[in-house]
């Protein structure tokens, strides 16, 4: 009895949060871009509280309408649906509006809801697939069936797709076009053939600049193109030449985001560059008739037209994808510009990172799947090193592009299928570049993966610094090549002695490389795991699961030693972007998710005898076809670049670079 007395009944109640439904709602009541992420990722349902559904299913029929949503405008809505008294009145929206306090996480406290739906989906399952297990059925395969589909049902709105049989894109039945393959191909002959002999012949969305589009074959959907330049090269000029003609030749809406220059500033660009007339005399109004009169006749054609222009600065990734979204769904845009990569901001779902490095990373791999998401080409700008200046002749290189650095040669990469220990060197030297799997680390979980190399490449002469470990192992890197530390990727110039470093589990001590002495050898994994139990309390990992799964040891810098320059090397990993070389854990670089990388380079910004009027469009990467060097001719007084290809003089080139995007045209 005294035992029954002592015992004390818990009342379970089905999983929710009442604060991340709040936060939830406060945040779609007070920020749009909130509203758009929320009503796309959540359903009535998934909320647990009663006046919360009502709030939400409010909320987005406003987004579905595409009307704005606030306090007042909700609570108006409640007030005519004769629900507002039930949901607590404008008190409790206004609660909720002052609770949401920040929408930087809304993603993260979406998934929250989401996740707590999902606990309470399996669990109404389970009770039900026990109350007809225990009916004692007497056709037990079908409460088994029954059982596996509500489980399924589950399973699939958790992870809605699996992956796809080829068989039904063949077939066409699950094919973008929904046409069997075969048949597509043969409509496209016939579109060929039917051509003539002025009409440009590729699949992709014609730049109409001619030989960039002989060699990309257009622009295609879900495809990232990355152009990058150092400043005042004309990057976004380029870029805004590409939409013009985009838009107002292949009559398709345009998205750009422009986070450096105000929606008014590129439209003064594009105005010069459509009508011909220089951008001072527009300026300052100092046109004789016949420029007016162009000017006049340009406006008339680009009001025919539709591009979109987001001039809000600073924004994060999220947003951005959040409001990309919204032009597809509002205009459905088939060509979006993002200027420029470097002046966006992480989600902040990365709050251990405290560097730039993942950063990047973070952004370039989000942007290239809003690419796929939305199924048009996202063109990316992006802004070059300093090493470009340094250089003679100033041509960029892929290394550039990065804001990781690069090994020597010698450094060596595990083959995750055969074991081989291969120098990165000899893996660029290959004339084919056939990816290889390598051993990556997932910082989710700890565990090293086989991920797959794409591709590994010199990147030139570079300073390099020798990095030993007190566990024997050692590297030689360019000073801004990333390693992993306990507080995240940190380049090699900011490391110190003593830090530590992430190697590969496998440690095989062999003196005299290293420096703990015998009593210390039989120890070091010890004291290793312990460092990790430390790494782990700071990250709030649990210590149990990491000593029982972690792949990874701290190992303490012993020395960095500068060796000067050599040539050095980098590569690509999918996924994870990071790799295992001589047993460290080192970043890869930045431009692995981008389809295409396009270099710009303009010579006579360095001097202005060499080539004068004329630039150079590098491409240095093209996933799906060739790379080469396309000449351009640039006009600078009014911000364009046009095609060269067909002229024998610069004052031709000229000529028609002032008239190139003419509405006479």
């Amino acid at each position: 009895m005294k035992g029954d007395m002592s015992e004390t009944k818990t009342i379970k109640v089905a999983p929710h949060s009442k604060e991340s439904e709040m936060m939830v709602l406060g945040c779609m009541l007070t920020s749009i871009n909130s509203l758009n992420i929320a009503a796309d990722g959540l359903n009535e349902e998934d909320f647990y509280f009663s006046e919360h559904k009502t709030v939400f299913q409010t909320l987005k029929n406003a987004y579905l309408s595409d009307k704005p949503a606030d306090v007042h405008l909700i609570a108006e809505e409640l007030k005519r649906q004769e629900k507002l008294k039930a949901i607590g009145g404008v008190a409790y929206l206004t609660t909720l509006a002052q609770y949401a306090g920040t929408s930087a996480y809304i993603e993260e406290y979406t998934q929250l809801v989401k996740s707590k739906a999902l606990l309470r989906r399996m669990i109404f399952a389970a009770q039900e697939i026990e109350k007809n297990a225990l009916s004692d059925p007497d056709d037990v395969s079908a409460v088994l069936d029954n059982a596996q589909a509500k489980l399924f049902a589950i399973s699939q709105e958790a992870n809605p797709s699996i992956g796809m049989d080829l068989k039904e894109i063949l077939s066409g039945a699950k094919a973008e076009s929904h046409i069997p393959y075969l048949k597509e191909l043969q409509q496209r002959q016939e579109e060929y053939q039917k051509k003539g002999p002025n009409e440009i012949k590729i699949t992709g969305i014609p730049t109409h600049f001619l030989d960039l589009d002989k060699l990309l074959n257009g622009f295609s959907p879900s495809n990232l193109i990355i152009l990058a330049a150092r400043p005042a090269m004309g990057k976004t000029a380029l870029a805004l030449n590409i939409a013009e003609n985009i838009c107002f030749k292949n009559h398709l809406p345009v998205g750009i985001f422009s986070l450096e220059m105000t929606a008014e500033q590129l439209l003064h660009r594009i105005i010069c560059s459509q009508s011909g007339v220089e951008s001072e005399k527009i300026k300052t109004g100092a046109l004789n008739g016949t420029e007016y009169q162009r000017i006049v006749s340009c406006i008339g054609e680009m009001q025919k037209h539709l591009m979109i222009v987001d001039d809000t600065p600073g924004l994060k990734i999220t947003d951005l994808r959040a409001r990309a979204r919204r032009m597809k769904e509002s205009h459905n845009i088939g060509f979006l510009i993002v200027d420029y990569l470097q002046l966006l901001s992480g989600s902040g779902f990365l709050r251990l990172s405290d560097n730039r490095q993942n950063e990047i990373s973070e952004i370039s791999r989000l942007l290239k799947n809003l690419a796929r998401e939305l199924n048009i080409p996202l063109l990316c700008l992006a802004q070059l090193s300093r090493k470009v200046e340094e250089r003679q002749g100033h041509r960029p290189m892929m290394s550039d592009l990065r804001e990781s650095g690069c090994l020597t040669g010698d450094a060596l990469i595990t083959d995750a299928k055969t074991g081989q220990q291969i120098p990165i060197q000899t893996l660029a030297e290959r004339k084919r570049q056939t990816p290889i799997l390598v051993k990556a680390l997932n910082p989710k979980t700890w565990k090293l993966e086989d991920r797959l190399m794409t591709k590994a490449f010199c990147s030139g002469k570079k300073m390099v610094y020798e990095l030993a470990t007190k566990s024997g192992r050692t590297i030689k890197a360019s000073a801004n090549h990333p390693f992993l530390k306990l507080e995240g990727w940190t380049r090699l110039d900011q490391l110190n002695i003593g830090d530590k470093l992430a190697i590969s589990r496998r440690i095989d001590i062999q003196p005299p490389q290293n420096s703990y002495t015998n009593n210390e050898k039989g120890s070091v994994n010890q004291k290793l795991f312990l460092t990790n139990i430390g790494a782990a309390g700071k990250r709030g990992m649990p210590v149990a699961s990491l000593l029982a799964e972690s792949d990874v040891y701290w190992d303490e810098i012993n020395s960095i030693t500068a060796l000067g320059e050599e040539t050095v090397y980098d590569a690509t990993v999918e996924g994870l972007h990071n790799f295992a070389a001589n047993d460290l854990i080192v970043h890869n670089s930045i431009e692995q998710d981008s389809d295409q990388v396009l270099f710009l380079l303009r010579r006579e910004y360095y001097d202005p005898y060499d080539k004068p009027g004329f630039a150079e469009l590098i491409v240095a990467k093209n996933r799906h076809g060739g790379v080469g060097t396309i000449p351009l001719a640039f006009r600078k007084e009014i911000a364009q670049f046009v095609n060269h290809t067909k002229f024998s003089s610069q004052e031709e080139a000229n000529d028609e670079a002032f008239s190139a995007f003419s509405p006479a045209d």
